[in-house]
């Protein structure tokens, strides 16, 4: 077993960027390095996807307003992650 060290990147609505910071446990099926890669960006997802909806309408024709807006409402994105 190993651990993958996740950030998730929000944007502030003042254009600061927080850092999530989550440890998730992940199993290795392979002795493949690569295979690290690919779940510990698995459980990031995973991580995006309890935590924000994304939504693909525009606003006011805007194609940026697209994204994984935060579920709490506050007008927040998850701009990316990081492991």
């Amino acid at each position: 077993m190993k651990l993958c060290f996740i950030t998730i990147l929000i944007l502030q609505l003042d254009g600061t960027i927080l850092k999530d910071k989550h440890e998730v446990p992940i199993t290795l099926e392979t002795k493949f390095e690569e295979e690290v890669v690919v779940k510990c960006s698995e459980k990031g997802q995973e991580i995006v996807e309890r935590m924000a909806t994304h939504h693909w309408e525009y606003v006011k024709g805007d194609a940026l307003s697209q994204g994984w807006y935060l579920n709490d409402n506050s007008g927040r994105m998850v701009i990316g992650y990081l492991y």
